[in-house]
Parts: C-alpha cells; sequence; structure tokens
C-alpha cells in the first residue's frame, strides 16, 4: 500500500523574540529542539526530536503567561546566567535567545495547532493548505482522465482482438502482448480439449486455487500473462471447456456405475454399499473404481452417491439407507 505523504509547511517569519533550548548527543544521533517565540502579541511552542532517524515535531499556538513560565524555565537551565552552551555527560546543551531574526523551519501540517485565526503563522499555514488542496484536485482530475483514457484504450483494444476486457487491463493495450497472451489461451484451450478426463480434473482444480498453483498450471499450459498477477486474469473460456468435458463425465459415469452395479453379485454389491457408507474417502473411489468409474475424473464431493447407493440399496432389498 503507498504510504501517504506529509505535508510540510514552510515557515519563514520575522519576530521579535525567541529562547531556543537544544540538546544534542555527541554523534547527533539524538537531538531534542524546544523553543518559545513571540510575533507581536502571538506567542507559539516549537519541539523537534530526532532519535534513530525519527522526527517527531509540534508546532502550537500558546498564551502570553505560558510564554513566560517556559521563557523562565529555559533560561534558569543554564548553569550561570551567561553560559549559553555546556558539555554534561557527553551531551551538549544549548540555551539562547534572540530578538528580531526570522523563524524558519519545515513542519508537517498535521503537527500545528493554532488557536487563533488571525495569526500570522495560520495565515501561512492556511495558504499552504490551500495551494496543496488545489493541486490535489488538478492532480485528481488529471489521473481520473488518465484513467478513463486508458480503460477506453483497452476496451477498444478488447473488442478488436476479442480478448476480455478485465485481461486487456491487467496486460495493457499493447497489441503486440495482447497477440500472444491471445494466441497461447487459444492454444490452451484447445489442449484442454484432449487432454485426459484426469488431467483435466487436476487442470481445473488447480486453476481454482490459490496463487502458486494457479501459475504453476498456467505455465504448465504456455500460457504467456507477461508476469500479470495470475489471480486478476479471467479464464473462463477454459475453464468452461474443462467444466463442460467434466460434467458430461459425470452424468455418463454415472449411467456406467448403475449398469455395473446391476450386474455384480449380491455379495459385490453389498460389500460396494458397505464401502460407500464409510466416511473414508479412500474407500469410497475403491468402491467406485470397482463400478468403472474413474475417480480421477470427479470431484468426489459433489459426485451423486446417494443415488448411486439408493439404487444399491434396492437391489439389496434394503428399505432406506444406514
Amino acid at each position: 500500500m503507498k504510504t501517504k505523504e506529509k505535508l510540510f509547511i514552510s515557515f519563514t517569519i520575522k519576530i521579535d523574540e525567541t529562547v531556543r533550548f537544544s540538546c544534542r548527543t555527541e554523534n547527533n544521533s539524538n537531538i531534542a529542539e524546544k523553543e518559545i517565540f513571540r510575533v507581536g502579541n502571538y506567542y507559539f511552542f516549537y519541539v523537534f526530536n530526532r532519535t534513530e532517524g525519527l522526527n517527531t515535531y509540534s508546532l502550537r499556538e500558546i498564551g502570553k503567561d505560558e510564554y513566560n513560565n517556559r521563557k523562565r524555565e529555559f533560561l534558569n537551565f543554564r548553569p550561570t546566567s551567561k553560559t549559553y552552551e555546556w558539555v554534561d555527560k557527553s551531551n551538549t546543551f544549548s540555551v539562547k535567545n534572540y530578538y528580531n531574526g526570522y523563524w524558519k523551519r519545515n513542519v508537517p501540517a498535521q503537527d500545528c495547532i493554532f488557536i487563533t485565526e488571525n495569526n500570522p503563522l495560520k495565515e501561512i499555514y492556511d495558504a499552504v493548505l490551500s495551494e496543496a488542496s488545489i493541486r490535489k484536485a488538478q492532480n485528481d482530475a488529471v489521473d481520473k482522465d488518465e484513467k478513463y483514457e486508458y480503460a477506453r484504450k483497452c476496451g477498444g483494444m478488447g473488442r478488436k482482438l476479442g480478448i476480455a476486457y478485465v485481461n486487456v487491463l491487467r496486460i495493457g493495450p499493447e497489441k503486440g502482448k495482447l497477440m500472444k497472451f491471445k494466441e497461447s489461451y487459444e492454444r490452451a484451450i484447445k489442449k484442454a480439449e484432449s487432454m485426459s478426463l484426469a488431467d483435466a480434473r487436476e487442470l481445473y482444480n488447480n486453476l481454482r486455487k490459490g496463487r502458486a498453483t494457479r501459475k504453476e498450471a498456467m505455465d504448465a499450459l504456455q500460457i504467456e500473462y507477461h508476469n500479470v498477477d495470475v489471480n486478476l486474469l479471467a479464464l473462463d473460456e477454459l475453464e468452461t471447456t474443462l467444466l463442460k468435458r467434466l460434467n458430461a463425465y459425470t452424468e455418463e459415469s454415472f449411467r456406467i456405475a448403475k449398469t455395473n452395479l446391476a450386474q455384480a453379485d449380491y455379495a459385490t454389491r453389498q460389500k460396494i454399499y458397505e464401502a460407500l457408507m464409510n466416511s473414508n474417502r479412500r474407500q469410497k473411489k475403491e468402491a467406485l473404481a470397482q463400478l468403472g468409474i474413474n475417480v480421477a475424473a470427479i470431484d468426489l464431493s459433489k459426485y451423486p452417491l446417494s443415488e448411486i447407493k439408493r439404487a444399491l440399496a434396492a437391489t439389496l432389498g434394503l428399505e432406506t439407507e444406514r
């Protein structure tokens, strides 16, 4: 997922007074800055921290009383009234105050809090947000136009080449790539029409499993999908071709099973019936194989076992299934 970028406000403003406290480790890996400053009758408190590459910011408007209290607090950090910078346990500290200078900082918009509407920092903040909003609206409009044009082009190529729109959308409207996909996909469908029923069942199951298995199946068929996410491609024609053959065999195998069970002796029918009533899938498959069914070509969970069991029960003189 694309990370949303922070919007920074670049502040450059003339100030009347500031008091700045800072603490830095020996290698500057950790930095802590606190600063109060005044612009006319407006007061502000700025905090910046950097720890192991993570930067945090805070800029908020404060009242006059808080400003005076923090000013005294910062100045009292000095070992002496004339000490502006000192070292303590390898950390460098400084407390400096200035008058009639400029305050220049880049601060994330989300980390700015103002309590008055007309203060000069709020005016800068509002102007940047307004410009960013206009720029975003313009970019969104361009993106929307580009997306519409891309979709329109894909739709046209899909109709022209006889390729599903979703596949053109994923592969892209480049004719050369689309033709390679189309030709390889049609070859895969023809192969599906002539492969063994067991292979058809395995292929159908693999196409409907997870991404890795689906990819392996498509690679085995040599479908050129140009590194597109295989789960995003529509292979309806291929799956329909496979399912049509498999469903036809299910109906045919059911008729074969009923014919064979009618010809089997009583003991064989009883054994098959008991195996089909068992919950063990292996035993059920062995019983169906005895009735002439290609068990590798069927989906056991969807096979009409109940009808075969009822037919067997009738030949065994059982009124109902157990």
